[in-house]
Protein backbone atom coordinates (compact mmCIF):
# COMPACT_ATOMS: atom_id res chain seq x y z
CA UNK A 1 0.00 0.00 0.00
CA UNK A 2 1.70 3.25 -0.86
CA UNK A 3 2.38 5.55 2.00
CA UNK A 4 0.05 8.94 2.32
CA UNK A 5 2.63 11.66 3.28
CA UNK A 6 -0.23 14.03 4.32
CA UNK A 7 -1.11 11.12 7.43
CA UNK A 8 2.54 11.73 8.87
CA UNK A 9 1.82 15.48 8.89
CA UNK A 10 0.09 15.58 12.15
CA UNK A 11 2.42 13.34 14.11
CA UNK A 12 5.12 15.15 13.16
CA UNK A 13 3.81 18.78 14.13
CA UNK A 14 2.50 17.40 17.48
CA UNK A 15 6.38 16.47 17.84
CA UNK A 16 7.89 19.52 17.08
CA UNK A 17 4.79 21.75 19.18
CA UNK A 18 7.09 21.96 22.05
CA UNK A 19 8.09 25.02 23.16
CA UNK A 20 11.40 26.53 21.45
CA UNK A 21 13.11 26.57 24.49
CA UNK A 22 12.35 23.21 25.67
CA UNK A 23 15.30 21.19 24.16
CA UNK A 24 16.11 17.43 24.91
CA UNK A 25 17.86 16.25 28.06
CA UNK A 26 20.67 14.65 26.40
CA UNK A 27 20.79 18.38 24.90
CA UNK A 28 20.81 20.37 28.11
CA UNK A 29 23.78 18.32 29.87
CA UNK A 30 25.67 19.19 27.23
CA UNK A 31 24.62 23.07 27.40
CA UNK A 32 25.86 23.19 31.18
CA UNK A 33 27.18 27.18 31.63
CA UNK A 34 30.79 27.76 33.15
CA UNK A 35 28.77 29.85 36.12
CA UNK A 36 26.65 26.62 37.04
CA UNK A 37 29.98 24.62 37.75
CA UNK A 38 31.51 27.45 39.77
CA UNK A 39 28.59 27.85 41.96
CA UNK A 40 28.51 23.83 42.10
CA UNK A 41 31.77 23.91 43.32
CA UNK A 42 31.62 26.62 45.68
CA UNK A 43 28.88 24.92 47.60
CA UNK A 44 30.40 21.54 47.77
CA UNK A 45 34.16 23.26 49.41
CA UNK A 46 32.18 25.80 51.70
CA UNK A 47 29.94 22.79 52.95
CA UNK A 48 33.28 20.74 53.79
CA UNK A 49 34.79 23.87 55.68
CA UNK A 50 31.57 24.76 57.57
CA UNK A 51 32.38 20.47 58.44
CA UNK A 52 35.84 21.49 59.32
CA UNK A 53 35.11 24.69 61.14
CA UNK A 54 32.77 22.43 63.67
CA UNK A 55 35.47 20.00 64.54
CA UNK A 56 37.70 23.18 65.56
CA UNK A 57 38.00 24.11 69.15
CA UNK A 58 37.84 27.57 70.08
CA UNK A 59 41.71 28.34 69.98
CA UNK A 60 41.79 26.72 66.24
CA UNK A 61 38.80 28.67 65.40
CA UNK A 62 40.27 32.16 66.89
CA UNK A 63 43.25 30.84 64.90
CA UNK A 64 41.12 30.77 61.46
CA UNK A 65 39.26 33.93 62.12
CA UNK A 66 42.52 35.87 62.13
CA UNK A 67 43.42 34.48 58.70
CA UNK A 68 40.77 35.17 57.11
CA UNK A 69 40.27 38.41 58.48
CA UNK A 70 43.50 39.43 57.17
CA UNK A 71 42.77 38.11 53.71
CA UNK A 72 39.19 40.71 53.94
CA UNK A 73 38.79 43.68 51.89
CA UNK A 74 37.04 46.98 52.68
CA UNK A 75 33.69 45.10 51.60
CA UNK A 76 34.17 42.30 53.95
CA UNK A 77 34.97 44.51 56.65
CA UNK A 78 31.99 46.48 56.25
CA UNK A 79 29.66 43.39 56.56
CA UNK A 80 31.46 42.26 59.61
CA UNK A 81 31.05 45.50 60.91
CA UNK A 82 27.19 45.32 60.05
CA UNK A 83 26.45 41.52 60.96
CA UNK A 84 28.20 41.72 64.29
CA UNK A 85 27.38 45.14 65.86
CA UNK A 86 24.62 44.23 68.34
CA UNK A 87 26.12 40.54 69.13
CA UNK A 88 29.78 41.46 69.09
CA UNK A 89 29.60 41.77 72.82
CA UNK A 90 26.91 40.30 73.99
CA UNK A 91 28.36 37.79 76.86
CA UNK A 92 30.78 40.52 77.41
CA UNK A 93 30.95 42.59 80.68
CA UNK A 94 29.69 46.07 80.60
CA UNK A 95 33.05 47.77 80.28
CA UNK A 96 35.10 45.18 78.29
CA UNK A 97 36.31 48.28 76.05
CA UNK A 98 36.78 50.25 78.47
CA UNK A 99 40.42 50.80 79.05
CA UNK A 100 40.28 53.31 81.83
CA UNK A 101 38.25 50.87 83.57
CA UNK A 102 40.72 47.73 83.57
CA UNK A 103 43.73 50.28 84.77
CA UNK A 104 44.77 50.64 87.68
CA UNK A 105 44.11 54.28 89.72
CA UNK A 106 47.11 56.03 89.65
CA UNK A 107 47.68 55.03 85.92
CA UNK A 108 43.94 56.43 85.04
CA UNK A 109 45.25 59.74 87.20
CA UNK A 110 48.92 59.43 85.11
CA UNK A 111 47.24 59.39 81.87
CA UNK A 112 43.78 61.79 82.43
CA UNK A 113 46.80 64.31 83.76
CA UNK A 114 48.11 65.32 80.36
CA UNK A 115 44.37 66.11 79.06
CA UNK A 116 43.82 69.91 78.56
CA UNK A 117 40.48 71.10 80.72
CA UNK A 118 38.35 71.05 78.17
CA UNK A 119 38.91 67.36 77.31
CA UNK A 120 38.96 66.24 80.66
CA UNK A 121 35.37 67.88 80.59
CA UNK A 122 34.36 65.79 77.71
CA UNK A 123 35.91 63.24 79.69
CA UNK A 124 33.51 63.22 82.51
CA UNK A 125 30.08 63.51 79.71
CA UNK A 126 31.23 59.85 78.16
CA UNK A 127 29.60 57.82 80.80
CA UNK A 128 28.97 57.37 84.93
CA UNK A 129 32.53 55.30 85.40
CA UNK A 130 34.77 58.33 83.38
CA UNK A 131 32.92 61.21 85.27
CA UNK A 132 34.09 59.78 88.48
CA UNK A 133 37.25 59.07 86.99
CA UNK A 134 37.69 62.53 85.51
CA UNK A 135 36.32 64.33 88.44
CA UNK A 136 38.96 63.35 91.06
CA UNK A 137 40.68 66.14 92.89
CA UNK A 138 43.76 65.73 92.36
CA UNK A 139 43.14 66.41 88.77
CA UNK A 140 41.44 69.63 89.29
CA UNK A 141 43.80 70.60 91.90
CA UNK A 142 47.13 70.15 88.93
CA UNK A 143 45.21 72.39 86.32
CA UNK A 144 44.23 74.76 89.07
CA UNK A 145 47.83 75.66 90.29
CA UNK A 146 49.59 75.89 86.82
CA UNK A 147 50.31 79.53 85.87
CA UNK A 148 47.41 79.79 83.65
CA UNK A 149 44.77 79.41 86.05
CA UNK A 150 46.43 80.93 89.24
CA UNK A 151 44.83 84.05 91.10
CA UNK A 152 46.02 86.78 93.72
CA UNK A 153 46.29 84.90 97.62
CA UNK A 154 43.08 86.96 98.46
CA UNK A 155 41.15 85.29 95.82
CA UNK A 156 42.41 82.10 96.34
CA UNK A 157 41.72 81.98 99.63
CA UNK A 158 37.82 83.13 99.12
CA UNK A 159 37.43 80.82 97.13
CA UNK A 160 38.66 77.43 99.16
CA UNK A 161 36.40 79.19 101.70
CA UNK A 162 33.37 78.96 99.29
CA UNK A 163 33.84 75.57 98.06
CA UNK A 164 35.06 73.47 100.62
CA UNK A 165 32.58 71.15 102.48
CA UNK A 166 32.02 70.58 106.09
CA UNK A 167 34.76 68.10 105.92
CA UNK A 168 37.38 70.45 105.10
CA UNK A 169 37.59 68.73 101.33
CA UNK A 170 37.71 71.01 98.09
CA UNK A 171 35.74 70.88 95.21
CA UNK A 172 38.84 71.58 93.00
CA UNK A 173 36.66 70.97 90.20
CA UNK A 174 34.48 73.84 90.49
CA UNK A 175 37.55 76.39 91.76
CA UNK A 176 38.57 75.42 88.62
CA UNK A 177 35.54 76.04 86.82
CA UNK A 178 35.63 79.66 88.37
CA UNK A 179 38.68 80.76 87.65
CA UNK A 180 38.30 79.08 83.93
CA UNK A 181 34.98 81.14 83.46
CA UNK A 182 37.05 84.74 85.10
CA UNK A 183 39.56 84.38 82.19
CA UNK A 184 37.21 83.82 79.50
CA UNK A 185 35.24 86.97 80.59
CA UNK A 186 38.10 88.93 80.65
CA UNK A 187 39.65 87.72 77.25
CA UNK A 188 36.29 88.59 75.60
CA UNK A 189 35.47 91.34 77.53
CA UNK A 190 31.75 90.19 78.84
CA UNK A 191 31.13 92.24 82.44
CA UNK A 192 28.41 93.61 83.93
CA UNK A 193 28.60 97.64 84.61
CA UNK A 194 27.58 99.86 87.32
CA UNK A 195 27.93 103.47 87.53
CA UNK A 196 27.95 105.36 90.72
CA UNK A 197 27.39 108.92 90.88
CA UNK A 198 27.60 111.98 92.80
CA UNK A 199 30.53 113.95 92.81
CA UNK A 200 30.32 117.44 91.34
CA UNK A 201 33.13 117.21 89.13
CA UNK A 202 35.45 114.98 87.33
CA UNK A 203 36.87 111.61 89.00
CA UNK A 204 41.19 112.36 89.82
CA UNK A 205 41.69 109.21 91.93
CA UNK A 206 40.01 105.69 92.71
CA UNK A 207 40.86 102.99 95.13
CA UNK A 208 38.47 100.13 96.46
CA UNK A 209 38.59 96.61 98.54
CA UNK A 210 35.69 94.12 99.00
CA UNK A 211 33.66 96.34 100.68
CA UNK A 212 33.77 99.73 99.37
CA UNK A 213 34.69 101.99 96.87
CA UNK A 214 36.63 105.52 97.71
CA UNK A 215 36.95 108.42 94.53
CA UNK A 216 38.89 111.68 94.83
CA UNK A 217 37.66 114.45 93.20
CA UNK A 218 38.28 118.24 91.39
CA UNK A 219 35.17 118.96 93.55
CA UNK A 220 37.55 118.74 96.62
CA UNK A 221 35.59 115.68 98.80
CA UNK A 222 36.36 111.68 98.91
CA UNK A 223 33.71 109.86 98.55
CA UNK A 224 33.29 106.26 99.72
CA UNK A 225 30.39 104.23 97.85
CA UNK A 226 28.77 100.20 98.84
CA UNK A 227 30.05 97.82 96.84
CA UNK A 228 28.27 95.13 97.49
CA UNK A 229 24.32 97.53 97.11
CA UNK A 230 23.03 98.44 93.81
CA UNK A 231 22.98 102.11 95.38
CA UNK A 232 24.30 104.43 93.12
CA UNK A 233 24.58 107.20 95.53
CA UNK A 234 27.49 107.43 97.96
CA UNK A 235 27.54 105.83 101.62
CA UNK A 236 29.92 108.80 103.05
CA UNK A 237 31.49 112.34 101.93
CA UNK A 238 34.83 113.41 103.33
CA UNK A 239 36.08 116.73 103.60
CA UNK A 240 38.74 118.40 104.57
CA UNK A 241 41.03 119.09 101.91
CA UNK A 242 40.53 122.78 100.03
CA UNK A 243 41.64 121.45 96.86
CA UNK A 244 41.70 118.82 94.65
CA UNK A 245 42.25 115.42 95.73
CA UNK A 246 44.96 114.49 93.21
CA UNK A 247 45.67 111.06 94.83
CA UNK A 248 44.32 108.24 97.04
CA UNK A 249 46.07 104.99 98.60
CA UNK A 250 43.14 102.73 100.75
CA UNK A 251 45.06 99.85 102.92
CA UNK A 252 42.24 97.97 105.25
CA UNK A 253 40.54 100.70 106.90
CA UNK A 254 43.52 103.31 106.38
CA UNK A 255 43.16 105.94 103.93
CA UNK A 256 45.77 108.53 102.90
CA UNK A 257 44.76 111.17 100.57
CA UNK A 258 47.12 113.93 98.33
CA UNK A 259 45.61 117.12 96.96
CA UNK A 260 46.15 120.60 95.56
CA UNK A 261 46.04 122.08 98.63
CA UNK A 262 49.86 120.67 99.29
CA UNK A 263 48.79 118.44 102.43
CA UNK A 264 48.63 114.84 102.71
CA UNK A 265 45.53 113.26 105.14
CA UNK A 266 45.60 110.24 106.92
CA UNK A 267 42.10 108.86 107.27
CA UNK A 268 40.43 105.82 109.76
CA UNK A 269 37.67 104.16 107.71
CA UNK A 270 36.74 101.87 110.74
CA UNK A 271 33.09 100.80 110.94
CA UNK A 272 30.95 99.15 113.48
CA UNK A 273 26.84 98.32 113.13
CA UNK A 274 26.42 101.04 115.96
CA UNK A 275 29.32 103.25 115.49
CA UNK A 276 31.72 104.93 113.44
CA UNK A 277 35.43 105.89 114.07
CA UNK A 278 35.42 107.90 110.29
CA UNK A 279 37.72 110.65 110.83
CA UNK A 280 41.00 112.20 109.80
CA UNK A 281 43.94 111.36 111.54
CA UNK A 282 46.88 112.68 110.64
CA UNK A 283 47.68 115.85 108.12
CA UNK A 284 51.02 116.00 106.49
CA UNK A 285 52.41 118.85 105.82
CA UNK A 286 55.96 119.95 103.91
CA UNK A 287 55.27 119.74 100.60
CA UNK A 288 55.19 122.91 99.08
CA UNK A 289 52.98 122.40 95.78
CA UNK A 290 50.04 120.04 94.31
CA UNK A 291 50.71 116.40 96.57
CA UNK A 292 50.55 114.35 93.08
CA UNK A 293 51.01 110.53 94.09
CA UNK A 294 50.64 108.90 97.32
CA UNK A 295 51.53 105.05 98.61
CA UNK A 296 51.55 103.84 101.97
CA UNK A 297 52.34 100.34 104.02
CA UNK A 298 51.97 99.83 107.70
CA UNK A 299 55.03 101.89 108.66
CA UNK A 300 54.90 104.98 106.16
CA UNK A 301 54.15 106.80 103.27
CA UNK A 302 55.52 108.00 100.45
CA UNK A 303 54.62 110.90 98.27
CA UNK A 304 55.81 112.40 94.95
CA UNK A 305 55.22 116.36 94.58
CA UNK A 306 54.87 119.39 92.05
CA UNK A 307 57.60 120.56 93.69
CA UNK A 308 59.79 118.15 92.47
CA UNK A 309 60.28 116.24 95.61
CA UNK A 310 59.77 112.62 96.64
CA UNK A 311 59.16 112.64 101.06
CA UNK A 312 58.58 109.36 103.01
CA UNK A 313 56.48 110.50 106.24
CA UNK A 314 56.04 108.15 109.35
CA UNK A 315 51.98 107.03 109.33
CA UNK A 316 51.57 107.43 112.79
CA UNK A 317 53.35 111.07 113.52
CA UNK A 318 52.80 112.63 110.35
CA UNK A 319 56.40 113.72 110.53
CA UNK A 320 58.94 113.78 107.27
CA UNK A 321 62.14 111.61 107.86
CA UNK A 322 63.38 111.52 104.58
CA UNK A 323 63.44 113.78 101.03
CA UNK A 324 64.15 112.28 97.75
CA UNK A 325 65.79 115.11 95.14
CA UNK A 326 66.76 114.06 91.57
CA UNK A 327 63.84 114.39 89.16
CA UNK A 328 63.90 118.16 87.11
CA UNK A 329 60.62 118.00 86.57
CA UNK A 330 56.74 117.52 88.25
CA UNK A 331 56.63 114.11 90.03
CA UNK A 332 53.90 112.95 88.94
CA UNK A 333 53.88 108.94 89.59
CA UNK A 334 55.35 106.80 92.42
CA UNK A 335 55.51 103.19 93.41
CA UNK A 336 57.42 101.10 96.07
CA UNK A 337 57.56 97.65 97.44
CA UNK A 338 59.82 96.85 100.91
CA UNK A 339 62.96 99.11 99.96
CA UNK A 340 62.86 100.11 96.33
CA UNK A 341 60.83 103.34 94.74
CA UNK A 342 60.14 103.93 91.12
CA UNK A 343 59.04 107.25 90.21
CA UNK A 344 58.38 109.25 86.93
CA UNK A 345 57.74 112.78 86.28
CA UNK A 346 57.32 115.75 83.99
CA UNK A 347 61.00 115.52 82.85
CA UNK A 348 59.89 112.90 80.93
CA UNK A 349 62.02 110.15 82.75
CA UNK A 350 61.61 107.14 85.02
CA UNK A 351 64.34 107.27 88.34
CA UNK A 352 65.05 104.02 90.63
CA UNK A 353 65.49 104.47 94.14
CA UNK A 354 66.80 102.50 97.03
CA UNK A 355 64.56 103.56 99.01
CA UNK A 356 66.58 102.62 102.62
CA UNK A 357 69.29 104.50 101.50
CA UNK A 358 67.60 107.69 100.05
CA UNK A 359 70.02 107.59 96.81
CA UNK A 360 69.08 107.06 93.09
CA UNK A 361 70.32 104.00 91.61
CA UNK A 362 69.21 104.47 87.63
CA UNK A 363 67.47 106.78 85.68
CA UNK A 364 65.69 105.86 82.44
CA UNK A 365 64.82 107.77 79.71
CA UNK A 366 62.92 107.51 76.75
CA UNK A 367 59.70 108.37 77.24
CA UNK A 368 58.63 111.69 74.35
CA UNK A 369 55.98 113.53 77.10
CA UNK A 370 55.58 113.16 81.29
CA UNK A 371 55.83 109.98 82.82
CA UNK A 372 51.92 109.93 84.02
CA UNK A 373 51.67 106.58 85.48
CA UNK A 374 53.82 103.50 86.34
CA UNK A 375 53.68 99.98 88.31
CA UNK A 376 56.54 97.46 88.61
CA UNK A 377 57.20 93.74 89.42
CA UNK A 378 60.26 91.70 89.81
CA UNK A 379 60.96 91.67 86.82
CA UNK A 380 59.58 95.10 84.75
CA UNK A 381 58.54 98.79 85.40
CA UNK A 382 55.47 99.62 83.09
CA UNK A 383 55.10 103.07 82.33
CA UNK A 384 52.11 105.32 80.23
CA UNK A 385 52.89 108.95 79.62
CA UNK A 386 51.41 111.97 77.58
CA UNK A 387 53.11 110.41 74.27
CA UNK A 388 50.66 108.29 74.48
CA UNK A 389 52.45 105.05 74.72
CA UNK A 390 52.45 102.10 77.32
CA UNK A 391 56.70 101.01 77.58
CA UNK A 392 57.68 98.10 79.14
CA UNK A 393 62.01 98.00 80.67
CA UNK A 394 64.21 95.62 82.76
CA UNK A 395 63.77 96.45 86.44
CA UNK A 396 67.60 95.21 86.84
CA UNK A 397 69.35 96.96 84.19
CA UNK A 398 66.49 99.55 83.07
CA UNK A 399 66.97 98.50 79.05
CA UNK A 400 63.67 98.79 77.30
CA UNK A 401 61.54 95.83 76.44
CA UNK A 402 58.34 97.07 74.45
CA UNK A 403 56.68 99.74 72.95
CA UNK A 404 52.77 99.31 73.26
CA UNK A 405 51.49 102.47 70.57
CA UNK A 406 48.15 102.88 68.17
CA UNK A 407 50.14 101.88 65.29
CA UNK A 408 51.41 98.33 66.34
CA UNK A 409 49.44 97.45 68.97
CA UNK A 410 45.62 98.75 68.65
CA UNK A 411 46.43 101.18 71.48
CA UNK A 412 45.61 104.32 73.18
CA UNK A 413 45.08 107.26 71.28
CA UNK A 414 44.92 109.69 73.63
CA UNK A 415 47.33 110.41 77.01
CA UNK A 416 47.38 107.35 79.14
CA UNK A 417 46.42 108.71 82.69
CA UNK A 418 46.38 105.39 84.38
CA UNK A 419 47.94 102.06 84.83
CA UNK A 420 47.98 98.99 87.17
CA UNK A 421 49.08 95.57 86.36
CA UNK A 422 49.39 91.96 87.82
CA UNK A 423 51.44 88.66 86.95
CA UNK A 424 49.47 88.40 83.27
CA UNK A 425 47.73 91.14 82.47
CA UNK A 426 47.93 95.26 81.91
CA UNK A 427 45.05 97.17 82.38
CA UNK A 428 45.31 100.94 81.11
CA UNK A 429 43.09 104.34 81.31
CA UNK A 430 43.34 107.06 78.68
CA UNK A 431 41.99 110.39 77.81
CA UNK A 432 40.46 108.44 74.35
CA UNK A 433 37.63 107.32 77.12
CA UNK A 434 38.81 104.15 76.97
CA UNK A 435 40.16 101.25 79.26
CA UNK A 436 42.33 98.78 77.24
CA UNK A 437 43.10 95.16 78.76
CA UNK A 438 46.50 93.96 77.80
CA UNK A 439 48.63 90.71 77.68
CA UNK A 440 51.84 91.46 80.22
CA UNK A 441 53.94 88.43 78.02
CA UNK A 442 52.95 89.55 74.70
CA UNK A 443 51.90 92.74 74.76
CA UNK A 444 49.39 91.71 72.59
CA UNK A 445 45.51 93.82 73.11
CA UNK A 446 42.90 91.29 74.59
CA UNK A 447 40.18 93.95 74.83
CA UNK A 448 39.01 97.41 74.68
CA UNK A 449 36.15 98.78 77.49
CA UNK A 450 34.01 101.55 76.20
CA UNK A 451 31.79 102.85 78.55
CA UNK A 452 32.58 106.17 79.95
CA UNK A 453 31.60 108.91 77.78
CA UNK A 454 34.89 111.33 78.72
CA UNK A 455 38.75 110.60 79.05
CA UNK A 456 39.44 107.69 81.88
CA UNK A 457 41.81 109.38 84.39
CA UNK A 458 42.37 106.21 87.19
CA UNK A 459 41.43 102.79 87.56
CA UNK A 460 42.03 99.83 89.71
CA UNK A 461 41.73 96.04 89.26
CA UNK A 462 41.62 92.73 91.14
CA UNK A 463 41.03 89.54 89.35
CA UNK A 464 36.89 90.11 89.71
CA UNK A 465 36.63 93.82 88.59
CA UNK A 466 37.84 97.31 87.18
CA UNK A 467 37.08 100.03 88.96
CA UNK A 468 37.55 103.36 86.87
CA UNK A 469 37.13 106.78 87.26
CA UNK A 470 36.28 110.07 84.64
CA UNK A 471 36.27 113.41 84.09
CA UNK A 472 32.52 112.22 83.29
CA UNK A 473 31.78 112.54 87.12
CA UNK A 474 31.05 109.10 87.24
CA UNK A 475 33.18 106.15 88.82
CA UNK A 476 32.15 103.06 86.95
CA UNK A 477 32.72 99.19 88.49
CA UNK A 478 33.47 96.24 85.84
CA UNK A 479 32.36 92.91 87.02
CA UNK A 480 33.69 89.96 85.05
CA UNK A 481 32.15 87.25 87.71
CA UNK A 482 29.02 87.74 86.89
CA UNK A 483 28.28 86.86 83.37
Amino acid sequence: MPINNQELIPTQRKYHSLPRHCKPCSAQAQVISPRLLCVRDFRIKLNAFQVWFREFDDEQKNTVLQELMGLCGPAQNHLLSVRLQDSLHERCPPNCQDLLSWLPAHVVSKILGYLDPLSLARCSAVCRQWRVLAGGRPLWRRLSALPEWQVSPETHRKQLQELSSTDGRVNWKQVFVQRYRLRRNWLLGHCHVRTFEGHGQGISCVQFDDTRIVSGSHDNSIKVWNIRTNSPWSVMTLLGHSGTVRCLHLLENRLVSGSTDTTIKVWDLSTREQWSSIACKVTMVGHTDTVRCVQMDVEKVVSGSYDRTLRVWCVRSGCCRRVLTGHTGQILCLRFEKHQLVSGAADKTIKVWCLSAGRCLRTLPGHEGAVTTLTFDEQRIISGSLDCTIRLWSVDTGAPLAVLDWIKNEGHTGVVRCLVADRWRIVSASDDKTLKVWSLETGRRLVTLRQHTDGVTCVQFNDSVIVSGSYDKTVKLWDFSVC
